[in-house]
């Protein structure tokens, strides 16, 4: 503001100048006085009340000062100055008298307009006479006499000087991106055209009547340049004609001999000029945009109209204009198709009034008829006859009046045809979908309920009406938590639940109550249907799982139980047994522990069947259970073994309850008929704190005193001596477990390998790794300790020992025969356990040996013990590649029928059917159907004990894959089968050439 105030400041000063130095000798007003356009000019620019009141204030502090140093007296100094604060108030005043301009401080006066430019010349003349009123009584003090000749001078004066200098000033301001070089090279001939014609009017010497010539280059400029550019042209003229006048008295205002009237005449000339060229140019410049408006208008007109063509032809609706004698004014190309056809169009808009007669049966009820009658119809349907896409289409028509803007009903009718087939087509298939949609929920087979968001029930099906036993309109309306009272709290969770989840399936479980009192417990699966609107609804799905619950539980409780006996199983005896163990930690040892085996039971299911034998089972075991108190565990174990767990007896207690037992069973097995008769109970009795003493697990205890008892001559009981002394099966047993568990500790096992040779190619492909105790002189075969290592619970140490190094002395043996497989041997209790899986699997890792190298033996009666594990087992080594062998095939019960059951894929002959094969034709016929059935089913098959070449023979014969034998090879440490089998590398054998014990003797047996 500061800067704008100082320059307007500095120009107002030089205009006052300019202004006195043409003052009048007689009256001393100027001839030209350019400070009052300066000063209006001024306020228009000011941008703020406190900017226009300094710019009123310097305004006429300048001008009473100016005119003071001229002479001019104090008070009509002071006048003057005054009536040039009028002008920068006054024009700015008027100017910003609008609406849109109410506030100063956010808009400013422009010549935008015609009416800009009428406001801006009334603004001047008004401005101009009140300062008259105030500069006349100026010009009096300074004795000059006032007449309106002096008036009329002061008013022509200063209107001629604001729109001269003000209105310019404006015209830039409002067009300043008019000045473009471009303009300005067209403006040029116009000025150089405008400073000719002044030269030739005005000019030195010049008389000739030609003051008008220069207003027609002012409004030829007005017609052709830009505003600013004319109205520069304007004040061109205006300020070279009082130039030329004044300077060299030419042209036709030079003759003018009276100072006062050359002076009106001029400032009146100069008013004209730039009036003109302000009017014209602002006239023309509104002319411009409006016919620019008109031109874009009608670019918008034609533009809409050739859209709305184009939409009318290519909608897909039929579009159709009739008029009151039902002749068809216009169509688009939709609406062909429904005219082209009489017995479809005509009943909509028919191109005559005959025709509509001819096809109208409905008369006033067609919707031409009704919009002609001023009615507008909307979405009336229709059958019609098809066109070649069906043998009846439905239309929706829409029909609307059309007048011309007079009294009296339309003339015409606008008529829309919109073919609604498909949409009804597909409204009936979503008609039909919810029917089978309904028919389904309702005849579904487990309960359907839709609920609303509150939990109220909308729809019920039969399913689960019948399962509430209610009656489905009963159901109707109730809040779905009155299924089941006593349960509100979970089914209000569940659904809010389900509120909260929108579209996602929530399951639950829930009970509901029938009025007869019967639970049903059932299975939820809810989602929140979501609709438009505020009709979402809970779809809830009710499926009675109590038959299955019930089923779980018999699970559960056969999960803990002995399916036979009723009594508890191994699972759940090992979990008391664990307990009493912890307590026994915690405050010393106290109980007993009894294992109870019948005597000759096999005999009775080799003789009477099995159904006998489960018959004898289950009477032992409630003859047992009746024995014992109530806080006395019996359990069955497998077989015919049970055991029982004494919590609080000494050991004269749990030896009274052995020999009762002993006994009883006896004594039933007496009254019975047959083979039943000869079986007796033989029972081991280990105290927990014998077992303690001996720091031996109590239940291996029992099971060593039990074979003790068997030894003895069975039907009676085994218990440790009451001083301590251990009787001597016991103690052997004892030392046995005992010297497994420093081997254990000090490593004191070693794996020999005995030869498998491959039948078909005569080659040794496979060793068989043979475990032995090697803590002393001899090696110990596992026959004499594996058993006392089962019974101790050392049979998983010991297998994880196997696999260990197994694996680990396989990777060596790959060095000498790549190809080399080799066969590894656990115990039946060690198959499912996790511990000899990890062991095996991390041996594996740690050595990077192929697992399809590997083949795990287990002993057929191990497989029959549990046949859940075995298959688990086997199941998770074949997805490693290791393959599993069943070993010592035929040796038990029901061979064939775990040969079907058990994923194996070797089956290792028992010796037993293979020694005496070449003399005996059972055997042969035994070994025959073994190999067909493996083979049928896709096994491969191993034969053990070949310690003959007549033997080797009927293996070969039969078709028997692999042998082996002593006549193959006796087992031998790993140096010594490297030195026999895998001379350079090579695990091949040959019938010929030296061959060190076994294959000497193979080759011996051969006559070679």
């Amino acid at each position: 503001m500061s800067t704008r105030t100082l320059s307007f400041a500095a120009v107002f000063a030089l205009a006052l100048a300019v202004g006195r130095a043409t003052a009048l000798p007689d009256t001393g007003l100027a001839l030209f006085w350019p400070a009052a356009g300066v000063a209006a000019l001024w306020g228009l620019h000011a941008l703020s009340r406190l900017e226009l009141g300094l710019a009123a204030g310097l305004a006429a502090v300048l001008a009473a000062v100016a005119n003071a140093l001229t002479g001019v007296p104090t008070t009509a100094a002071l006048a003057y100055g005054s009536a040039n604060a009028v002008l920068v108030l006054g024009v700015r005043g008027v100017m910003s008298w609008d609406g849109r301009l109410r506030t100063l401080g956010t808009a400013r006066p422009t010549l935008s307009r015609v009416s800009d430019v009428y406001r801006f010349l009334a603004a001047a003349g008004g401005t101009t006479l009140v300062s008259a009123a105030l500069g006349m009584p100026g010009l009096a003090t300074t004795g000059a006499p006032v007449t309106w000749q002096s008036a009329s001078v002061w008013l022509v004066r200063n209107l001629a000087a604001v729109v001269v200098v003000a209105a310019p000033g404006l015209a830039l301001r409002d067009a300043t991106a008019l000045l473009t070089r471009r303009a300005a090279l067209r403006a040029l001939p116009h000025l150089l055209a405008t400073l000719a014609v002044l030269w030739l009017v005005f000019g030195p010497g010049r008389t000739l009547p030609l003051g008008f010539v220069p207003f027609a280059l002012v409004i030829w400029s007005g017609l052709r340049l830009p505003l600013p550019f004319a109205v520069a042209q304007g004040g061109v003229v205006a300020v070279g004609t009082l130039a030329l006048v004044t300077g060299y008295g030419g042209g036709p205002f030079g003759a003018i001999d009276d100072p006062r009237v050359l002076a009106v005449t001029l400032q009146a000339y100069m008013l004209l000029a730039v009036g003109l060229a302000v009017v014209v140019a602002t006239v023309q410049r509104e002319r411009d945009a409006l016919v620019g408006d008109l031109a874009a208008a009608a670019r918008h007109a034609r533009h809409q109209a050739e859209d709305l063509r184009v939409i009318t032809e290519t909608i897909p609706d039929g579009i159709v204009v009739v008029d009151r004698s039902g002749e068809v004014l216009l169509h688009n190309d939709a609406a062909r198709q429904w005219l082209d056809d009489a017995g479809a169009g005509l009943r909509v808009a028919a191109r005559s009034a005959d025709d509509v007669e001819e096809a109208d049966d409905g008369g006033e009820d067609r919707p031409v008829v009704r919009a002609l009658a001023g009615e507008t119809v909307r979405g009336a349907v229709l059958e019609v006859p098809g066109t070649g896409r069906g043998a009846t289409r439905v239309l929706a028509v829409d029909a609307v009046p059309m007048a011309d803007g007079g009294e009296g009903p339309p003339d015409r009718a606008l008529v829309v045809l919109h073919d609604v087939s498909d949409e009804q087509a597909r409204l009936r298939a979503l008609e039909a979908e919810r029917e089978r949609t309904a028919r389904l929920i309702s005849d579904a087979p487990h309960g359907v309920a839709v609920l609303d968001m509150s939990g109220h029930i909308l729809e019920v099906n039969d399913a689960l009406a019948t399962l509430a036993g209610r009656r489905v309109e009963d159901l109707v309306g109730l809040s779905f938590d009155e299924l089941a009272p006593a349960h509100r709290d979970r089914i209000a969770v569940y659904l809010e639940r389900a509120v909260a989840v929108p579209g996602e399936l929530l399951v639950g479980d829930w009970t509901i109550e029938s009025p007869s009192g019967e639970d049903a417990h059932v299975s939820l699966t809810s989602r929140v249907l979501v609709a438009d609107g505020d009709d979402d609804v809970i779809l809830v799905n009710v499926v009675d799982f109590s038959e299955r619950r019930r089923y779980e539980e018999k699970l559960t409780y056969l999960a803990d139980h002995d399916a036979l006996t009723g009594l508890p199983n191994r699972r759940r005896f090992d979990e008391v047994l664990d307990r009493h163990l912890q307590r026994c930690r915690r405050g010393g040892p106290t109980g007993a522990l009894l294992l109870l085996d019948l005597d000759n039971f096999k005999e009775v299911n080799d003789t009477m069947g099995h159904d006998a034998g489960d018959r004898l089972i289950v009477a032992v075991g409630a003859l047992v259970r009746d024995t014992l108190r109530d806080s006395d565990l019996v359990a069955r174990l497998g077989g015919d073994e049970f055991a029982v767990l004494l919590p609080d007896a000494d050991a004269a207690g749990a030896e009274a309850v052995a020999a009762a037992l002993v006994a009883r069973v006896r004594a039933h097995c007496a009254t019975l008929e047959g083979v039943n008769r000869r079986v007796t109970a033989s029972v081991g009795v280990a105290t927990f704190a014998a077992a303690a003493q001996q720091s031996v697990d109590p239940l291996a205890l029992a099971d060593m005193l039990l074979y003790d008892a068997k030894d003895a001559g069975r039907n009676r009981h085994a218990v440790l001596d009451p001083g301590g002394t251990q009787q001597p099966r016991t103690g052997a047993r004892l030392e046995w477990t005992a010297r497994v568990e420093a081997a254990l500790e000090n490593d004191s096992f070693a794996l020999y390998l005995q030869p498998i040779l491959d039948v078909r190619t005569d080659r040794v492909v496979a060793a068989e790794a043979l475990l032995r105790l090697v803590d002393r002189d001899e090696p110990v075969s596992p026959a004499r300790f594996v058993h006392v290592a089962e019974r101790a619970g050392l049979a998983p140490r010991l297998d994880r020992w196997v696999v260990r190094n197994a694996v680990a002395l396989l990777s060596r043996l790959h060095e000498h025969a790549p190809d080399l497989t080799l066969e590894v041997n656990l115990s039946a209790h060690s198959i499912g356990d996790e511990s000899v899986e990890r062991e095996f699997l991390a041996a594996l890792d740690r050595h990077a040996v192929p697992a399809h190298r590997i083949v795990v033996e287990a002993t057929e009666t191990a497989a029959v013990a549990d046949v859940a594990a075995a298959r688990a087992f086997s199941q998770r080594l074949a997805a490693l590649g290791t393959r599993v062998a069943i070993d010592d095939f035929g040796a038990g019960f029901g061979s064939f029928y775990y040969l079907k059951h058990l994923p194996f894929d070797i089956v290792k002959i028992d010796g037993e059917f293979v020694a005496g094969a070449h003399r005996s034709a059972v055997d042969r016929a035994i070994l025959r159907s073994i190999v067909g059935v493996a083979r049928g089913l896709g096994k491969e098959t191993v034969a053990e004990f070949v310690a003959e070449e007549a033997v080797l023979a009927v293996v070969r014969e039969l078709g028997v894959d692999y042998a082996q034998g002593y006549l193959v090879g006796e087992p031998v440490p790993a140096a010594e089968f490297v030195a026999r089998y895998c001379p350079g590398g090579s695990a091949a054998w040959t019938t010929e050439g030296p061959a060190p014990r076994g294959a000497a003797d193979l080759a011996t047996a051969r006559g070679g």
